[in-house]
């Protein structure tokens, strides 16, 4: 979702105007553009952290029924240091490179400089890495539990079970249950289509082609989490550069009019914002 920033005088009630459109194609020209490294971050921070915890580590978790609370720590801490290394300058880009992206602000261009030190860009990024780190860690965990519940842990052997956690850490408990759904599938076609092949080598092959598709969904979630921080930040750094221009008597007195791209891709809550000014 983006908004808009128009003169008053130029607001109609409820209606998608060419400068609201011209604002979704300048964030989803920048989504293009920047999205990829941000993804690419998240992907290969998952995979360090599926090889930092150790087999032992994940048959324990099996045995017992959940994470320890060191596991739980570790994830925390490297979501925190992932923030304050990578995101918070990913944040800052994007925040700054929002700050112009209203067509309103064309005219001023030259005569108007962004302050991106300001205190509500500096709280804005460190509330965000807050709730990156604190909603990330989360969602890991629940996910990893999912796969401990009693009912699926007496499906399983404690290796296997041990083996199939590893691909999943970094994904959502909707993912990870995909995940397992895959690997059943596999270990079945195996077994129907190379009967004489042993139990040890079918949980082996399969294991193998359910990681390559962990790896596919890991993407998927990367690029909703890129698109997504990306978007955050866009349009914070929209809306403070409209109120430093204003504050610099550059424009005049705006209205904000919340935008959305009228697909299936918007969730509910920002469909319902939809033309609210």
């Amino acid at each position: 979702m983006s908004w808009t920033i128009i003169p008053a005088s130029r607001v109609k009630k409820r209606s998608k105007s060419g400068n609201a459109q011209e604002v979704l194609d300048r964030l989803n020209s920048f989504l293009t553009d920047e999205m990829e490294g941000p993804a690419e971050i998240m992907c290969g921070f998952w995979k360090e952290q599926q090889n930092a915890i150790s087999y032992q580590e994940l048959r324990e978790a099996v045995l017992t029924g959940d994470i320890t609370e060191e596991t739980y720590q570790a994830w925390s801490n490297d979501y925190a240091a992932l923030v304050k290394e990578r995101f918070n300058g990913i944040w800052e880009s994007a925040i700054a490179k929002g700050s112009t992206s209203q067509p309103i602000m064309d005219k001023i261009a030259d005569s108007f400089v962004f302050n991106t030190q300001s205190p509500g860009i500096l709280e804005w990024i460190a509330d965000r890495g807050a709730t990156l780190v604190t909603n990330s860690t989360l969602v890991q965990t629940e996910a990893i539990r999912a796969l401990l519940e009693e009912r699926i842990r007496e499906r399983y052997g404690v290796d296997e079970l041990a083996r199939l956690i590893r691909p999943c850490v970094g994904l959502t408990v909707p993912q990870t249950q995909s995940a397992r759904k895959f690997y059943d599938r596999a270990v079945e076609k195996l077994i129907k289509d190379h009967p004489r092949m042993s139990d040890e080598n079918i949980r082996k092959n399969a294991l193998k082609s359910t990681s390559v598709y962990a790896e596919r969904l890991h993407r998927q979630r990367a690029v909703t989490i890129a698109r997504t921080e990306l978007a955050s930040a866009y349009n914070h750094g929209a809306d403070l550069g409209i109120r430093q221009a204003q504050a610099d008597y550059l424009i005049g007195t705006c209205i904000k009019k919340w935008s959305t791209a009228l697909n299936e891709n918007v969730c509910p809550t920002c469909e319902a914002l939809e033309g609210t000014e």
